[in-house]
């Protein structure tokens, strides 16, 4: 029996031994790799990163090229760098002699001579946004304003009325800034915007006192009418607290849209400008004009969502300071009397 049982420990001693040496046979050249700062001479390989492709899958396709070993381990290299969300896309010239972080460094630095960076400021109108394709040479105004009626697959798409509006898409072109592939279309460009604002409208929450339509509308007038991010938030209280007294908003930077068919190069309105007939005058007709006149940023659509709370109803620039800043007064004959 003590014979027997001197045979069944030394069976366990040697699968024990046995265990810890196949872990070390798996886990010592993981450590090296994930560790290894250091890069050496390999083979060049052109490697490509396809838009929207997720980490994991980057990983997997290195290991498919041989310049990585080991995918997972690859995957925690990024995310221990603070480098997750970071990688770009594009087409890179790689080594199968470089180490994970040059490979991570090198992908998270878009250094690809296959790509251009677009960026659309905030406040931007479809017809300036057709205006900066064309000048940059990236497609004509006409291929732009044609690719805005094909179809794209976003559930919010789905939530915008058909009314007499000048686009549809007016408002949902995510202001940012973009890297594409060289030859990108028209199609492709909007695509990319309308995802980006998906995914910013969807951090938002769903706090709004309107639609999203509506709420777009009010975030577009915020972005023309505000120059202070201070002051975002209170501009948008005083659009809910006249469309709650069924005042009329007039706003200026609607006007201006309609006279300038959306390119903003006026800088003055008229009595008679306030007259129109265009669905999207805020002077002659109650209530949000037919569509976004821009297409607003983050910060302006914060504010839609999020108005400050307060009994303003009017508001003009402060002439004094000359930084962009209003004064807000709550009764008519205030607003009179902080212009004098």
């Amino acid at each position: 029996m003590l014979r027997e049982r001197k045979r069944i420990k030394g069976v366990y001693c040697i699968v024990a031994a046995l265990v810890l040496i196949l872990a070390a046979v798996w886990f010592i050249p993981r450590i090296h790799a994930y560790n290894s700062s250091t890069s050496k001479d390999g083979v060049e390989v052109e490697f490509v990163v396809e838009q929207g492709t997720p980490l994991k899958t980057i990983a997997k396709n290195l290991k498919k090229e041989g310049l990585i070993k080991y995918d997972g381990m690859f995957v925690r290299k990024v995310k221990s760098m603070d480098y997750d969300n970071m990688l770009k896309y594009g087409t890179f010239e790689l080594s199968t002699g470089m180490c994970m972080e040059d490979i991570i460094k090198a992908l998270a630095s878009g250094t690809s001579g296959n790509t251009f960076t677009l960026t659309i400021p905030e406040g931007y109108s479809v017809q300036q946004i057709a205006a900066k394709l064309e000048s940059d040479g990236i497609c004509t105004k006409g291929e732009f304003f044609d690719a805005l009626d094909d179809d794209y697959d976003y559930d919010f798409i789905d939530e915008i009325p058909k009314v007499d509006y000048d686009y549809k898409l007016q408002g949902f072109l995510f202001p940012s800034t973009y890297e594409f592939f060289k030859g990108a279309s028209a199609h492709d460009i909007i695509d990319k915007l309308l995802g980006e604002f998906e995914r910013e409208y969807q951090k938002l929450g769903s706090n709004s006192k309107q639609n999203l339509y509506d709420t777009v509308i009010i975030a577009s007038l915020v972005e023309r009418e505000a120059q202070l991010d201070s002051e975002r938030a209170k501009i948008s209280g005083v659009i809910y607290n006249r469309l709650k007294n069924n005042m009329a908003l007039q706003i200026d930077a609607a006007v201006i849209y309609i006279l300038s068919d959306g390119m903003y190069n006026v800088d003055r309105v008229l009595y008679k400008d306030l007259e129109s007939d265009s669905p999207y005058n805020t002077y002659n007709t109650v209530g949000l004009p037919v569509g976004p006149i821009c297409n607003p940023g983050l910060s302006s659509l914060q504010a839609a969502v999020n108005p400050e709370n307060h009994s303003y109803l009017y508001y003009h620039t402060d002439e004094s300071k000359r930084d962009g800043s209003h004064i807000f007064t709550e009764t008519y004959s205030d607003h009179l009397s902080s212009m004098e």
